[in-house]
C-alpha cells in the first residue's frame, strides 16, 4: 500500500509539473503571437479588396487592336519554282507546253493578303463622356481599336492619342452609362502599400491579382520616361494598360512591363505612376499632343566625397555633367561641373 501510495504521489507530481509547464507555453505563445493578424482582421482586408474589385470593375475595359489586311504584289508563278530542272522538260514537251505556257503568260500572280495583326490590352474609364486611359503601345499604329466594357457592350475607339515617349494614351468612345474610376496620388505609395492589378491577361477575360509596392523609381530601360512603381502582383501580356489600385480603390499606377526570363509573370512588374500619366493625359486632350520643357543638360547626384568638398548637405543638390550646345541651358550660360541647389526656388 505505501508504495502504490508513493507512485500515486509520484504520478500527481508529473501531472502538476506538466500542467505548469503546458501553461508556461501557453503563455510563451500567446505572447509571440500577439502582434500577428487575427483571423478578424485578415477576413477584414479580404473584404477590403472584394469592395475594391467590385467598385473598379465597371470601369475597367478589354481593348483589342485590328491593323487592316494588306495586299502584297505576287510574282510570275512557275508550277515548280524558278530555276526548276522540271522547267526545260515540260516547257518542251507537247503533252504539257500548253499548261506551260499558261503559267508563263501569267505576268503576275493573284495578290496575296498579308495576315491580320492582333493584339489585346486594357484601360480604364476616367470620366463619364468617355476618356479612357491606357498605354501607348496597347494602341498606337492600330487601324481599328475595339472597346469592350465589363457588362460586354462593345465599342470602337476613336480619337486615339498618344505618347510613346511616356507610353501614355487616351481614347475615346461614345457610349451612354458609363462609370469612371478615380484616380490617386501615386507620390503617396509606399513601399509595402498593398495594390490590386487590374486587366485581361492574355486575353481570358477581367481578372484581379493583388500584391504590394515592391520600390518606387525604378527605370529598366523601357523608355526615355522612367519613374516606375515596381510591384509583385501578378502581371501578364494582356494587362497592359490596366489599372494598379491602391486599397482606397484609386488609380495610383497604369500597368506597363514585366522583367522576365520566362516571358510570363515572376513577381517584377512596373506601372506608370498616375501621378505622370494624369499630366500627360491632360497634354493629350488639350493640346493633341505633349509638349516638355527642354533645358539641355546632363546632371547627376553629388556624391558624397563632392558633398564634403563643397560643404554640402549630403543628398542635396545636383552636378551638372553635360550642356548641349544651342540649348537654353547654353544660353543661360550653364557649365559643366556647375552645382545646382535650387530649382525655381525649391531645393534640389
Amino acid at each position: 500500500m505505501k508504495a502504490l501510495t508513493g507512485n500515486r504521489n509520484w504520478m500527481f507530481a508529473i501531472i502538476a509539473s506538466a500542467c505548469l509547464v503546458g501553461a508556461a507555453v501557453g503563455v510563451a505563445q500567446k505572447d509571440k503571437s500577439a502582434d500577428l493578424p487575427t483571423a478578424a482582421n485578415v477576413h477584414e482586408l479580404s473584404n477590403v479588396f472584394r469592395e475594391v474589385s467590385r467598385r473598379a470593375m465597371p470601369a475597367i475595359v478589354s481593348i483589342e487592336t485590328i491593323s487592316k489586311t494588306s495586299e502584297v504584289s505576287g510574282q510570275q508563278v512557275m508550277p515548280f519554282g524558278d530555276n526548276s530542272p522540271f522547267q526545260d522538260l515540260f516547257e518542251n514537251d507537247p503533252r504539257f507546253k500548253d499548261m506551260f505556257k499558261q503559267f508563263q503568260n501569267q505576268k503576275q500572280a493573284q495578290p496575296r493578303r498579308a495576315p491580320r495583326r492582333m493584339g489585346t490590352g486594357s484601360g480604364f474609364i476616367i470620366n463619364k463622356n468617355g476618356l479612357i486611359m491606357t498605354n501607348s503601345h496597347v494602341v498606337n499604329g492600330a487601324d481599328v481599336v475595339k472597346v469592350t466594357l465589363n457588362d460586354g457592350r462593345e465599342f470602337t475607339a476613336s480619337d486615339i492619342r498618344t505618347d510613346p515617349r511616356s507610353d501614355v494614351a487616351v481614347i475615346r468612345i461614345d457610349a451612354p452609362d458609363l462609370q469612371a474610376i478615380p484616380l490617386g496620388d501615386s507620390s503617396k505609395m509606399e513601399i509595402g502599400d498593398w495594390v490590386l492589378a487590374i486587366g485581361n491577361p492574355f486575353g481570358i477575360g477581367m481578372s484581379v491579382t493583388n500584391g504590394i509596392i515592391s520600390a518606387k523609381s525604378r527605370g529598366p530601360g523601357i523608355n526615355d520616361r522612367e519613374d516606375y512603381l515596381q510591384t509583385d502582383a501578378a502581371i501578364n501580356p494582356g494587362n497592359s494598360g490596366g489599372p494598379l489600385l491602391n486599397l482606397r480603390g484609386e488609380v495610383i499606377g497604369i500597368n506597363t512591363a514585366i522583367s522576365s526570363r520566362s516571358g510570363g509573370y515572376d513577381g517584377v512588374g512596373f506601372a506608370i505612376p498616375v501621378n505622370m500619366a494624369r499630366w500627360v493625359s491632360g497634354q493629350l486632350i488639350d493640346n493633341g499632343k505633349v509638349e516638355r520643357a527642354f533645358l539641355g543638360v546632363g546632371i547627376q547626384p553629388i556624391s558624397n566625397d563632392l558633398s564634403k568638398s563643397f560643404d554640402i548637405k549630403v543628398g542635396q543638390g545636383a552636378i551638372i555633367t553635360q550642356v548641349m550646345e544651342d540649348s537654353p541651358a547654353a544660353a543661360a550660360d550653364l557649365k559643366t561641373g556647375d552645382i545646382i541647389l535650387k530649382l525655381a526656388g525649391k531645393d534640389v
